[in-house]
């Protein structure tokens, strides 16, 4: 339940309904009500476990006893129907920070912790499963992490390319891989947005030649970081292709000039086309709700990093599927075998 208080008769009915089934028990309505008066005021001032936060109201002394008892409620019984529904149950709070101790006592609690995160995972790509428009943007992601090649397994990618979407920490990325190190140029959108808009401000004469002293060699220096990554190869041929019709960057600046006036707009376009192809720079439009839901989204995979990456009994096939298919659109999660 949600209450963190409850009241004394509440109480006092449980403790009555505790000893009606005791033997030799006292069916008298007013014998058990003075008992259970008792019994409750016996718990308070001996035990420590209630205590009365206002006239009639009681609480437990402490909330970790009350997570422990709500954690022990779910995963103590033998029924496995019950165990799955109540594990369902659970599940549907991943998102509410007040639930992540509960969560942890019933992992730590079961026997094996693997059907309960398989449905804490589920119910994380639940969150943004019906929304198309967040379906899109995690296939982007996920595009953009499989084209940088090598530095780091692709979900790590995910995660630095949907934190860098949020512009929130990179807890996930470092949580995925202790040896991730933060890299501006793993960003192949910042890169070859910069290229893109230093090549269209010069096609379309926003920018004065005369004065613009630097933008040669601003614009091979990111067009060189972006080939500098391990990119897929494919894409790293296109922008080869691109680099090669430039001119030198030895060349002096009226042979520059003179390629940006005939050949500078086909070229930017060229390079545009190839953005598209590979879902490079897209800007993204989300509602307030979208962004909340992401945000959730990327906290509730963070905290299911964090329990697999705790001391339960996780087995290794449910280990690895949870961490291969995280930050994954729904199309490519169906295809996980």
């Amino acid at each position: 339940r949600k209450n963190y208080f409850f009241r004394q008769t509440e109480v006092e009915q449980y403790i009555a309904d505790y000893i009606c089934n005791l033997p030799d028990a006292k069916t008298d309505p007013e014998a058990l009500q003075l008992d259970s008066e008792a019994v409750l005021k016996s718990i308070e001032a001996q035990h420590g476990l209630l205590v009365e936060r206002a006239r009639g109201i009681y609480s437990f002394s402490h909330l970790t006893f009350q997570e422990y008892f709500t954690a022990r409620k779910i995963v103590t019984t033998s029924n496995p129907e019950v165990l799955e529904q109540a594990m369902q149950n659970l599940a549907t709070h991943i998102t509410e920070v007040r639930w992540r101790e509960v969560f942890l006592l019933a992992l730590g609690i079961l026997p094996s912790a693997d059907s309960l995160l398989q449905l804490m995972k589920q119910q994380v790509d639940k969150l943004v499963a019906r929304s198309h428009n967040l379906q899109k943007f995690l296939k982007s992601v996920n595009r953009r992490a499989i084209l940088i090649q090598g530095s780091y397994k692709p979900v790590v990618m995910r995660a630095f390319f949907l934190a860098n979407e949020l512009s929130i920490d990179q807890d996930l990325s470092f949580l995925l891989c202790k040896e991730f190190q933060l890299n501006e140029d793993f960003d192949i959108d910042r890169l070859l947005n910069h290229v893109l808009n230093r090549a269209f401000d010069r096609t379309l004469n926003r920018v004065l030649l005369t004065t613009d002293i630097d933008i040669e060699t601003d614009l091979t220096l990111f067009l060189n970081r972006a080939l500098n990554l391990n990119l897929e190869p494919k894409l790293k041929q296109l922008l080869q292709q691109l680099k090669a019709q430039m001119p030198d960057i030895t060349e002096t600046k009226d042979i520059w000039n003179q390629w940006w006036r005939t050949q500078g707009s086909a070229w930017a376009t060229q390079l545009k086309a190839v953005m598209n192809q590979y879902s490079i720079g897209q800007t993204w439009v989300f509602t307030k709700q979208q962004e909340k839901v992401l945000k959730q989204y990327y906290n509730a995979n963070l905290f299911l990093l964090e329990c697999l990456n705790s001391d339960f009994y996780v087995s290794l096939e449910v280990r690895k599927r949870i961490q291969d298919t995280l930050l994954l659109p729904m199309v490519e999660i169906k295809k996980y075998k």
